[in-house]
């Protein structure tokens, strides 16, 4: 219980006094009391996300410690963690703001607000907004409901609950970004099919004892279970919503989720009345406290409905029902004309019972135990083929919801920066902010680094076997006069000459022993210490496989130094190419230079004459202008002429 100190008289501190006694004094608000109580569930879960990195990291290092992991798998180990982490943190940079999606239809309308089939603008995807007046959770006093359902759908992965992939505020509303489940609910298909047969209901009833299983076990209780908070998905399996009536225990923001489903703890007892009266628990109604056992009474009232048709304590005035469900021994009757097999009346008498005698009280294990499941195989729902498939046309089809007209704008009106409210601190929420480093991805990684490396060894170790065999052998066969065991020879030398021949083996034989509960394998070499007969021809095996070595050392090196040798050969052929066409080249290009220059100077000089004389230019000899020939026979030319 939250607590707080008061001072009565002047400085002087009061006893710390529970807050809850306080607001049933009336000393503090209920807006008062919902601020104090959402501020300290958001401090416990920030300090609760910290304190968990802090142990997932120690967790590691001992993991790869205990491994005796390289240095540098370990660097590669942490650099993907953190990869991982600067992505969570980039997203959650980036700013929520409603105008990142479209409204395309209404498909919901309730008294805190409206649900709508949106586009996501920049990437397409079609989700469910359910946006929600904070005036109205002010007035109905609702504030802790709608932020427990926002931190427990922020919190659970489950197959069989509605995913939340986004939450934030922008003005006067709360907006929940969900997925979209093109099937409807299940209440819209009993309308439809009136009436299941025992297969098809035991097809529903399976999903949704797994469905209520998974929330228990994360310490809440749904109390509003019925046909229109399951909906069902475009491939037939349902999914449990709608969380603004659960009772969801504090320890669940602050402690990990996998000890809670390690823990398997015990709810304790509640009084609020809550719920719809077609599916509430007598205890319910009667406040004499109840626990998880009520979602099981809303299942057995469901199965009950699937297979005759209505509800079983039916009426149109809320006061009657009420009445019948506490009554329950006298009002419960089945009718005659529709026949369900004896297995599935008693299911339902054992669920519409009192919550002493009702199944599932110590756990789902005594329904799953039930004759009526007998062939039921509960590890493979979800691989089942679905009674009913939606036939939907595209991924924003809504054939099987009711659309309402639009009464006010999608996008709320913000004049002026409003400065957010301190009983929803903390409501933004971007995907992945509250997942910690995945444990289990990460030891996996490890194994997987460890397998490799300890594979490698193995090779290696096997290598070597094989060369030292190699080697004995060869040894052997050179060696048969001296080592060769006769008939008439003492046991004793035989003995020795054979423990020296499995001398090497024995030495580097590998015990691999694999312990599962540490995830980690351990290599040890035992070594077989030989006899001291046997040591000289070990210490001749050794030289002799030495020898082999370097001589296969020296060959290689002295291929290494032809290849080199070939190399270099080639590479100054090459280089002498070059320098001999570089040669030829450089000799044309003076001489074309050298052409082009006396080329010049001739027409300078014709030039040069012919402004003397005021004469045209007689014709060059055989057609040489630009020869050295054809400019001395010009000169004379001109000459000439000038003469006469």
């Amino acid at each position: 219980m939250t607590s707080v100190n008061l001072e009565e008289n002047l400085g002087s501190p009061s006893p710390s006094i529970p807050i809850e006694l306080l607001l049933a004094q009336r000393k503090i608000s209920q807006l008062t009391y919902d601020k104090v109580v959402i501020s300290k569930k958001y401090i416990e879960r920030k300090y609760n996300m910290l304190k968990l990195k802090n142990i997932e990291s120690s967790i590691i290092k001992e993991k790869m410690d205990k491994l005796a992991l390289p240095e540098e798998t370990k660097n590669e180990i942490f650099l993907e963690i953190k990869k991982k982490e600067k992505k969570q943190m980039q997203k959650k940079r980036k700013k929520l703001t409603i105008y990142n999606y479209e409204s395309l239809y209404i498909i919901g309308r309730g008294g805190f607000g409206e649900v709508h089939v949106c586009r996501n603008k920049k990437t397409g995807e079609i989700v469910a907004i359910k946006k929600i007046k904070k005036d109205i959770l002010i007035q109905k006093n609702q504030i802790i409901h709608i932020r427990d359902e926002q931190d427990f759908l922020s919190k659970i992965k489950s197959p069989w609950v509605v995913e939340l992939k986004a939450s934030f505020q922008e003005g006067d509303y709360l907006f929940l970004v969900m997925e979209f489940l093109q099937g409807g609910d299940l209440m819209n298909l009993l309308i439809k099919k009136h009436l299941f047969n025992e297969e098809q209901a035991k097809f529903y009833i399976c999903e949704i004892i797994c469905a209520i299983d998974s929330i228990h076990e994360l310490k809440c209780i749904h109390r509003d279970i019925k046909p229109d908070n399951i909906l069902i998905d475009k491939y037939g399996h349902i999914k449990l919503s709608d969380f603004g009536l659960a009772k969801i225990s504090d320890n669940f923001f602050t402690e990990d989720i996998i000890n809670l489903k390690e823990n398997r703890i015990c709810h304790s007892r509640n009084f609020s009345c809550v719920g719809t009266a077609y599916y509430i628990a007598p205890e319910v109604l009667e406040k004499t406290g109840y626990g998880p056992e009520i979602d099981w009474w809303s299942l057995g009232t469901i199965f009950y409905e699937m297979l005759f048709g209505h509800a079983p304590f039916f009426s149109k005035i809320t006061n009657e029902v009420c009445y019948k469900v506490i009554n329950h021994k006298k009002f419960l009757t089945f009718p005659k004309k529709i026949k369900i097999s004896d297995n599935a009346k008693d299911l339902i008498k054992k669920l519409i019972c009192d919550s002493n005698c009702r199944l599932g009280k110590n756990g789902v294990q005594e329904i799953k135990n039930h004759p009526f499941f007998k062939d039921i195989n509960w590890n493979k729902l979800k691989e089942m083929k679905p009674c009913f498939v939606p036939q939907i046309k595209n991924d924003y089809d809504v054939s099987y919801f009711d659309i309402y007209d639009k009464i006010e704008d999608f996008y709320p009106d913000i004049k002026k920066k409003k400065r957010k409210d301190a009983e929803y601190i903390g409501y933004t929420y971007h995907g992945t902010e509250n997942e910690p480093t995945d444990l289990i991805s990460v030891i996996e990684m490890i194994q997987e680094k460890q397998k490799d490396i300890y594979e490698k060894m193995e090779q290696k170790l096997k290598d070597d076997i094989n060369l030292k065999k190699q080697n004995n052998v060869n040894n052997d066969n050179n060696n048969n006069d001296d080592n060769e065991c006769n008939v008439g020879d003492s046991n004793d030398k035989c003995q020795n000459i054979n423990k020296s021949n499995i001398v090497l083996e024995n030495k580097f034989k590998i015990n691999n022993n694999y312990d599962n509960n540490n995830n980690s394998s351990k290599l040890e070499n035992k070594f077989i210490i030989p006899n001291k007969k046997s040591r000289n021809q070990n210490q001749i095996n050794k030289l002799v496989s030495i020898n082999k070595v370097n001589s296969k050392m020296n060959s290689n090196i002295n291929k290494e130094n032809e290849d080199k040798k070939i190399n270099n050969e080639k590479l100054k052929e090459k280089e002498e190419e070059d320098k001999s066409h570089y040669k030829y080249y450089s000799t044309i290009n003076t001489q074309k230079a050298d052409r082009s220059r006396q080329n010049k100077k001739d027409e300078m000089d014709i030039q040069r004459i012919n402004t003397e004389e005021n004469k045209p230019v007689k014709p060059v000899i055989d057609g040489k202008k630009n020869s050295a020939f054809g400019s001395i026979a010009s000169k004379f030319i001109n000459a000439f002429f000038k003469k006469k």
